[in-house]
């Protein structure tokens, strides 16, 4: 292999999985600085691939009905032939990802053999012997995980970490949209994310209210991004407050990273969204169930996560025990960091 041979990764199809995914894409890079890197996940979420540092490309993998096509894979198999990969990081313990690298004719082929795939893999990280008995819940977080099939097992030095994910909007871009979208750039605002407001990882819908209000009357813009499973409550939160901007009609991904790239705070719940937000280096307030910030949070460090009382019962997983006067603190030293 020569040092400008091209590496392919396979990620997750999630958008929050898939952003995750840049911390590994980051170690890969800085140990082979001149091979480029291309990305391959779902359509929902390749075109978040030209928003990461140190990603060449994105191939887009369509599923029919959530079960990935053998059609859709064969001619993603023979474009993939045409640019002579020699190596594949491959994210996903599928086998179905997994023989698509070994068909078009990849050389090396790194992951974990968690169905089993030898000969379709043929280099695992170390201690992918302890990796492959972890059935049930995942031992290691995700995050974790990733890092070490880029790193082959090897931990940072004590001194450092792995690095967390980046996502990058053109400023030229972020200009553009503002433009379209009548936005005045002087206005702070404050994007909310209630995720489907039927599921527990949500948040009570009048508590969002109570804290969008607020921010309303000190003179603050409030968005409400997402798509289709935030529409319920973006619909609830306009008839509180009229003047919010209901974005979760946007048409595209890249159109919603614009709007929260744009926004000076992100208040939101878990989900694949809020992994976005943090990445963008956007100020992030989150509301977490009981326990599941470390496995399932994003790592960035300016993020404030807020969980339930740890006095609450370990059945209780919704978040309904927090409070409002708790997110509107964290919001609080949010501002005050932005503007000190």
């Amino acid at each position: 292999m020569t040092t400008t041979d091209p590496i392919l990764f396979v990620g997750f199809p999630a958008v929050g999985d898939f952003v995750r995914c840049h911390s590994a894409i980051q170690i890969i890079a800085e140990r082979f600085p001149g091979r480029p890197i291309d990305v391959v996940t779902s359509p929902v979420a390749a075109p978040l691939a030209r928003l990461m540092p140190h990603v060449r490309k994105g191939w887009a993998l369509a599923k029919r009905h959530q079960r990935p096509g053998f059609a859709e894979r064969g001619r993603l198999v023979r474009e993939l032939r045409k640019e002579n990969y020699r190596t594949a990081y491959l994210m996903t313990s599928s086998t179905k990802a997994a023989l698509m690298a070994f068909m078009a004719g990849i050389e090396e082929r790194i992951g974990y053999p968690q169905e089993l795939q030898f000969g379709l893999l043929n280099r695992f990280p170390v201690g992918w012997l302890a990796h492959l008995w972890a059935f049930g819940p995942r031992k290691t977080r995700l995050f974790e995980e990733v890092c070490s099939i880029a790193s082959l097992g090897d931990k940072p030095a004590a001194s450092t970490e792995w690095p967390a994910p980046r996502l990058v909007v053109d400023p030229v871009e972020l200009d553009e949209w503002r433009q379209r979208q009548k936005i005045d750039a002087g206005q702070p605002a404050l994007a909310l994310y209630t995720a489907d407001i039927e599921n527990f990882r949500s948040w009570p819908i009048e508590r969002f209210i109570s804290v969008a209000r607020d921010h309303r009357d000190r003179g603050w813009a409030i968005w409400i991004v997402g798509g289709p499973r935030e529409r319920a409550g973006a619909a609830k939160i306009r008839a509180a407050i009229p003047e919010a901007i209901d974005f979760t009609s946007t048409p595209s991904i890249a159109d919603a990273m614009c709007q929260i790239a744009a926004s000076t705070m992100f208040l939101g719940v878990d989900g694949g969204i809020s992994h976005a937000a943090a990445a963008l280096n956007v100020p992030c307030a989150l509301i977490y169930g009981l326990n599941r910030p470390y496995v399932h949070g994003p790592v960035n460090n300016h993020v404030r996560f807020i969980e339930p009382p740890l006095s609450t019962p370990s059945w209780v997983k919704d978040t309904r025990g927090i409070s409002e006067t708790r997110v509107r603190e964290a919001l609080a030293g949010l501002s005050a960091g932005i503007h000190s």
